[in-house]
C-alpha cells in the first residue's frame, strides 16, 4: 500500500471527537475539500489499458504479480480522512491519500527492474526476475513512463497530482487543521469541557 500524508497532531482529532463533534466535523468536511481534488486527479492519471500486453489478467496457474485492471487500479485510490495508526517511525497522520491496490502501487513507483536471475535458476527468492526475456523488467518500467517528483515522494499517479497541485492542497489541509486547533483552544479557555456523548 502507497500513501501521501499530511501529518499533525492526531491527538488533536481525539480531543475534536470527544469534546468538540462540531469542530471535528468540519475539520473533516475541510480535508475532503482539500485533499479530494488529488484523488481526483491521480485516478485521472490511470491509463485505460495497461502500458503492456502481458500485464493482463491470465489463468490463476501462472503468476501472482498483480494484473492490471483500470477498475481496480482507480477504486483504490483513496482519501482516508482518519486518524491512522502509528507507523515504524511512531507517526500518525490525519489524512491520507492511499493507493490501495499492488498493481497501483507498481505502476505508481516502480523505478528499478528487478535482478534477472532467468526461468531456470533454482532457490525461492524474491526480488528477481524469472521471465524468460533477460530485458523484461527494464521494458516493465520504460513502458511505465517517468515518474514525477513531489515533496512528498516520487510516482505515476498519486505524488503526480500531488506535485501539481502546488502545494494548494497540503497548505488547504494544514490551514483547516491550523483552523480547528485554533477555535478548540479558544472554546477551552471560555469553558471547560465535557465529554461529547
Amino acid at each position: 500500500m502507497l500513501k501521501v500524508e499530511i501529518r499533525g497532531n492526531a491527538d488533536l482529532r481525539k480531543a475534536l471527537r470527544a469534546f468538540a463533534p462540531d469542530l471535528e466535523t468540519a475539520l473533516r468536511t475541510e480535508l475532503n475539500a482539500a485533499l479530494k481534488p488529488v484523488v481526483k486527479k491521480a485516478r485521472g492519471f490511470v491509463p485505460s489499458q495497461s502500458p503492456m500486453s502481458g500485464w493482463q489478467a491470465r489463468s490463476f496457474s501462472e503468476a501472482r504479480f498483480p494484473v492490471f485492471n483500470y477498475n481496480t487500479i482507480t477504486r483504490n485510490i483513496v482519501l482516508e480522512n482518519r486518524v491512522s495508526k502509528r507507523d515504524k517511525n511512531g507517526f500518525t497522520s490525519l489524512a491520507r491519500i492511499v493507493n490501495k491496490s499492488p498493481a497501483g502501487a507498481i505502476y505508481e513507483t516502480a523505478r528499478r527492474p528487478q535482478a534477472w536471475v532467468g526461468p531456470s535458476a533454482s532457490g525461492a527468492s524474491k526480488g528477481v526476475s524469472r521471465s524468460a526475456n533477460p530485458k523484461a523488467g527494464a521494458q516493465f518500467i520504460d513502458n511505465l513512463g517517468p515518474v514525477t517528483s513531489s515533496l512528498k515522494g516520487q510516482g505515476r499517479f498519486i505524488f503526480r497530482a500531488w506535485a501539481e497541485s502546488r502545494g494548494v492542497a497540503e497548505g488547504a489541509a494544514n490551514k483547516a487543521i491550523d483552523k480547528a486547533t485554533r477555535e478548540f483552544y479558544k472554546r477551552s479557555q471560555k469553558q471547560s469541557f465535557s465529554r461529547a456523548a
